[in-house]
């Protein structure tokens, strides 16, 4: 039977120990505690800059969240209620969210109306869950952001 991810909910195969996009072990494959997973810390920065937009205003701004926990999540989208507001009319209120885990950010586009894009290569393609590395850019509506997990 498929179990969900405990940190970004991805569905994996009952024979896998570990999440497939963070890594993060099968709920009953380990004896750690949720006290000392809560112990553990991460010390860096997540930046999310604004590379393109149709808002003018937004292009260039840049926001920077420290994470100390691994499993930090990050709202995006056009709902002041979001960590990150995106003010881009093709922006969905709730869009996405990232979560750094110690394999880098996880991106999930949250059933957003036009999708989320990574671009990589001179090219785009559609997303649902992915683990994108430390860095990596992503296009939600007509704006292009930049996330980067940075130590600090």
């Amino acid at each position: 039977m498929p179990w969900r991810c405990p940190i970004c909910g991805t569905e994996n195969r009952d024979d896998a120990l570990t999440c497939r996009v963070c890594g993060a072990y099968k709920p009953e494959a380990t004896t750690r505690r949720v006290a000392q997973i809560a112990k553990e810390s991460v010390s860096a920065t997540l930046l999310v800059e604004v590379l393109e937009s149709p808002v003018e205003s937004l292009v260039g701004r840049r926001f920077e969240i420290k994470v100390t926990t691994p499993g930090a999540v990050i709202s995006v989208g056009r709902a002041v209620e979001n960590q990150i507001v995106v003010p881009d009319p093709a922006v969905s209120r709730r869009h996405l969210r990232l979560i750094v885990t110690s394999n880098g950010v996880v991106v999930e586009d949250l059933g957003s109306s036009n999708g989320t894009y990574l671009v990589e290569g001179g090219g785009e393609r559609l997303i649902k869950v992915e683990n994108v590395g430390r860095q990596a850019v992503v296009r939600v509506g007509g704006t292009k952001l930049r996330i980067a997990l940075l130590p600090s």
